[in-house]
């Protein structure tokens, strides 16, 4: 048997990795065929047919009209990941609380291999671009240009960032997006001074966000917590100290909630 791994590699099992590929690439391609997934994918149309029969045998995919598409089951799962997230259980009411204050859209976000996820939104009364944000749940976001991401990063150790930058990149969303890691450095900086992140038309043109890092309670950044508005509302004051004020106010009270959470389960 071929074995190339490291002496302090640890054992991986390619079947799990070849089904991980398949429902990325049906996540990534949207209702792909079968003809279309065995072009894309590193394996013979025989094996593939395999996998396919095996993941929709179990829930993981359903099939309709020759197309691939991930199957409920997913939802399930993914509820129960959510519900079991302390951060998600302590800052839920408060971004629904900032939500209705603001009447606009609310995010929790966790950093998860290099980009956020999200994981709970709220939407205020005026919130806008309601399809652009249900895609933004749908897959991972890089961390350079949201101002929850930012927020994240100022608080991560330099070489962890770099290490980030260097396996994500840099990609320019607009003209706004830095694109240089000396001038994401230093504004990492001026965000740990401030206490806050400015996203400035960095991810879609027109909209602006702040966002706070939210600690855990051994202080390490475990999330982040952001408001997101069109630039004609998100500007002036309300851009430079109200809506600041607000967001790090949430992301406090998520933290204590957090403590608290902690506190209840060991006693």
């Amino acid at each position: 048997m071929d074995d190339s791994r490291q002496p302090d590699e640890p054992r991986r099992i390619k079947s799990v990795q070849t089904a991980s590929e398949i429902l990325a690439t049906i996540q990534r391609r949207s209702k792909p065929t079968f003809s279309e997934l065995c072009d894309e994918l590193d394996a013979s149309k025989g094996t593939v047919h395999t996998y396919l029969a095996t993941l929709e045998d179990e829930g993981f995919i359903t099939k309709s009209d020759g197309q691939y598409r991930l199957g409920f089951r997913f939802v399930t799962m993914g509820e129960t990941v959510r519900n079991e997230t302390d951060l998600y259980r302590a800052g839920q009411l408060e971004v629904d609380k900032l939500a209705e204050q603001t009447s606009e859209y609310v995010h929790l976000t966790v950093t998860h291999r290099g980009k956020e996820v999200t994981v709970y939104e709220s939407r205020g009364d005026n919130a806008i671009a309601t399809d652009y944000h249900l895609r933004m749940r749908e897959a991972p976001q890089y961390l350079h240009c949201t101002s929850t991401g930012k927020a994240m990063l100022a608080n991560l150790d330099e070489a962890r960032v770099r290490d980030i930058i260097e396996k994500q990149g840099l990609a320019e969303r607009t003209e706004n997006t830095i694109t240089d890691p000396n001038r994401l450095f230093r504004e990492l900086e001026q965000i740990r001074e401030q206490g806050y992140a400015v996203n400035d038309e960095e991810e879609l043109r027109g909209t602006r966000s702040i966002g706070a890092p939210i600690r855990g309670v051994d202080g390490d950044v475990c999330g982040a917590v952001s408001v997101t508005a069109p630039t004609s509302r998100l500007s002036g004051e309300r851009f430079q100290t109200e809506i600041p004020e607000l967001v790090m106010q949430t992301a406090n009270i998520i933290e204590v909630n957090l403590e608290t959470t902690v506190f209840e389960r060991q006693h």
